[in-house]
């Protein structure tokens, strides 16, 4: 669970993104901006888990349609998660990555992903109990593993980020150049 903010732009972030992250990263976006739903405008319940042992928390939302297409609420205090909530300005940033990440999916793919077409529609209005600042938080780095990453810049510690995920698995651009700022090793 992430935001790649490889640049200050959303959709500048997702077309620098590689191949692998493209399409893992449209789900988990997904996710986010569906916990932000799910968690200002729901009410919490308990629910039984998948295998009935254990009681989890679950966020009901209020419209039907949005109870019956809506991701799951998932991590709801990860560091990523809460960013996207803690401001209207956050969320359209995130909706708007999210939007380059499906659109990016196309143009190296030449399909669409069917989490684009799931809930594309139904994410581009923020929720309603958001708070509609349209200023936005500092963001938040999601990297603990990576102390050594972390800077006052979020771009600039997520480019340093990305560098180390080149050790666990090669990292591709499907029809882009590889980001200027990244060092192949």
């Amino acid at each position: 669970m992430n935001i790649f903010r490889l640049d200050n732009d959303p959709v500048i972030a997702a077309q620098l993104q590689c191949d692998k992250h493209v399409v893992k990263m449209i789900v988990e976006s997904a996710q986010m901006l569906s916990t932000a739903h799910r968690m200002l405008d729901g009410r919490e319940t308990k629910r039984p888990s998948k295998s009935g042992k254990r009681m989890v928390k679950y966020w009901v939302h209020p419209n039907s349609n949005m109870e019956n297409v809506l991701y799951k609420a998932v991590h709801p205090g990860h560091p990523s998660t809460v960013w996207t909530m803690e401001s209207n300005a956050n969320y359209e940033w995130h909706y708007k990555h999210f939007v380059g990440l499906c659109n990016e999916y196309t143009y190296r793919y030449n399909k669409v992903h069917s989490t684009d077409t799931l809930l594309r529609e139904i994410l581009k209005r923020p929720p309603s109990h958001t708070n509609w600042s349209n200023l936005y938080t500092p963001f938040k780095l999601a990297m603990k593993s990576n102390p050594e990453c972390m800077f006052e810049c979020p771009v600039k510690s997520y480019q340093a980020f990305y560098q180390t995920k080149q050790d666990r698995f090669q990292m591709i651009w499907t029809g882009r150049d590889i980001p200027e700022w990244f060092e192949v090793i």
